[in-house]
């Protein structure tokens, strides 16, 4: 069986075109509308939420985000779902009712994720022909496997090229050529990483030996989550077992054609992104052009997974109210209180964006496909999970700063007033736990505000609305717009120290 592609958005089955939009309108007044992408879920309705536009911030207002973002419906907002779109599009609502300007690169506040899942249905084989004119098919489990990532693509027939040492390697990859590495699997690693082509990047096929293994049954490999289009780089590379490994180090193949036996399955997701223009001050215009970007993740980790055989309880919902709608929450509520007052020094750059559970998939697209220079920004302040109070801070209101010794951030805020704690969980290393480090690796200043304790609702069901402390939200919002005029107010610039980051 070959590979076949299907084209769908995975939860409702809608056809997605590509690059196609619509306008469609989100409310009975005429000025609340903004640019949806063709196949775009039109049920289940956005939720009700916050709907007042104002300058302050309150508990209530918080609580309306909150559960919008977390409402049953949305079903936990897992990457890739029509749910995650609904939530999307409840946050691109808002930005527009604040008068934040869509910040997408076609105009519109969503930046589209192309995603693809490869569905495995029967073992997938290697085709091999050796020097002599043998034929042979190898199997997956059996006598080869490969790594999930790359194997979305059927190849045609590859010549095999063998390579000893570095200087084996072709000056250029070709598409055409299965490399048959004569060393170990993390030297080969090395030497193509060392070429600038990571992984076999634009070759047909990697194939690594691996002498002695053992050869078991085939199996059918379990299929893979949702990955971004542009991760795919087309190469397969794979690891030969027993006898076969022995071969092909020796250098017996002429030429291999790899069958996944699989479908591709393809939909999208997107981040949301609102700008709100700065103005510059009378002394420095140019401040208008330097930009503070304000983060958070909008997606979950949707139903709960049940093994097989075991009882569907009446609550499968993880609904992620604290992880991270209360990040989202607070975004937006900042991003509302800046727009209802005096026009900031510097730009402010809201984006809420998704795949954070599954490897920060959308601030690496983010990273990887910026919608502004990020020279430009001079710091990207993440939120993530501000719902409660951590018993390891003074109470509630109390926020703590990720990867506080590796910048000028928090202790220039705390110099001017404004009480952002330190990390109070270091050993749990959430700097590179969260969205920040997506936007520090393009050299942006970047950390997250938290007060996550530890608590037991982590990733279950029991992460509701109803669980957070509105007051507690209350307070650490206004410390955090404390936190972010300041920054945009154009009077210091946050740094990195010396040797930061490290990752």
């Amino acid at each position: 069986m070959t590979s076949k592609i299907i084209r769908a958005c995975c939860v409702s089955g809608l056809a997605v075109l590509a690059g196609t939009q619509v306008v469609a309108a989100l409310s009975d007044s005429k000025d609340q509308q903004v640019v949806l992408f063709e196949g775009w879920p039109t049920a289940p309705a956005v939720p009700a939420g916050d709907d007042l536009v104002d300058s302050g911030i309150s508990g209530d207002e918080l609580r309306g985000h909150v559960k919008a973002f977390s409402d049953d419906t949305l079903k936990g907002r897992p990457m890739g779902s029509d749910e995650s779109l609904v939530a999307a599009r409840y946050a691109a609502e808002r930005l527009q009712a604040m008068g934040l300007k869509p910040g997408a690169a076609d105009g519109t506040y969503f930046q589209r994720i192309d995603l693809y899942r490869t569905n495995f249905t029967a073992p997938s084989e290697l085709h091999v022909i050796t020097k002599s004119g043998e034929k042979a098919t190898l199997r997956y489990g059996a006598e080869f496997t490969f790594d999930t990532a790359s194997a979305s693509l059927e190849t045609e027939e590859l010549r095999c090229v063998f390579v000893a040492s570095a200087e084996d390697l072709p000056e250029s990859p070709d598409p055409g050529v299965a490399l048959v590495f004569q060393t170990s699997s993390g030297q080969a690693r090395r030497w193509l990483k060392d070429a600038g082509m990571a992984n076999g990047a634009g070759f047909g096929m990697v194939l690594n030996p691996r002498g002695k293994s053992k050869v078991k049954e085939p199996s059918t490999k379990s299929g893979t989550g949702w990955r971004t289009a542009n991760s795919a780089n087309g190469t397969a590379v794979a690891r030969l077992n027993g006898d076969w490994g022995d071969r092909a180090y020796a250098g017996e193949l002429q030429s291999v054609t790899f069958v996944p036996n699989g479908t591709v399955e393809r939909c999208y997701d997107v981040n949301v992104i609102g700008v709100l223009p700065g103005v510059g001050t009378e002394e420095s215009p140019a401040l208008k052009d330097e930009i503070v970007m304000l983060a958070a993740h909008r997606d979950h980790i949707g139903l709960l997974k049940l093994r097989a055989g075991e009882e569907a309880p009446e609550d499968m919902i993880r609904n992620g109210a604290d992880d991270d709608a209360s990040g989202c929450s607070v975004v937006l509520e900042v991003a509302e209180a800046l727009a209802s007052g005096e026009a900031p020094a510097r730009t402010v750059v809201v984006v809420l964006v998704t795949g954070e559970e599954v490897g920060m998939v959308g601030s690496g697209f983010w990273a990887s496909n910026p919608t502004v220079d990020p020279s430009s920004v001079v710091c990207a302040l993440n939120f993530e999970m501000l719902g409660r109070p951590d018993p390891l801070t003074d109470g509630p209101g109390n926020i703590w700063l990720t990867g506080y010794e590796r910048s000028n951030l928090g202790p220039l805020l705390r110099e001017h007033g404004i009480e952002v704690t330190p990390d109070v969980r270091p050993t749990q290393n959430f700097f590179k736990r969260s969205d920040n480090v997506s936007f520090a690796k393009v050299g942006i200043v970047s950390q997250t505000l938290s007060s996550f304790g530890g608590h037991g609702d982590y990733h279950r069901v029991s992460d509701e609305w109803d669980t957070l402390d509105y007051a507690h939200m209350e307070a650490a919002a206004a410390l955090s717009a404390a936190a972010v005029r300041d920054l945009v107010s154009g009077s210091w610039k946050p740094e990195w120290n010396e040797g930061e980051p490290k990752f």
